[in-house]
């Protein structure tokens, strides 16, 4: 906790809200976002929230992945 947040003058940032799940076999980034938000052009808000853990755009089979909600 900082000194600003601790004299109450900076309040805490809302955790994003979500999910996390595994990615399957055969999954992509597209057909996660089709299976999650029926959409799979939005495969960019699932690689936007995990490009910290994702090498290059391939995701892997176990691999843990937050899904945002589509609204954050």
């Amino acid at each position: 906790m900082g000194l600003l947040e601790a004299l109450g003058l900076k309040k805490k940032a809302a955790p994003p809200s979500g999910k996390t799940i595994k990615v399957g076999p055969r999954d992509t980034l597209k057909s996660i976002a089709k299976r999650e938000y029926g959409n799979e052009d939005l495969w960019t808000k699932i690689f936007e929230a995990n490009k910290w853990r994702i090498d290059g755009d391939e995701v892997v089979p176990g691999q843990d992945l937050f899904i945002p909600d589509v609204s954050s």
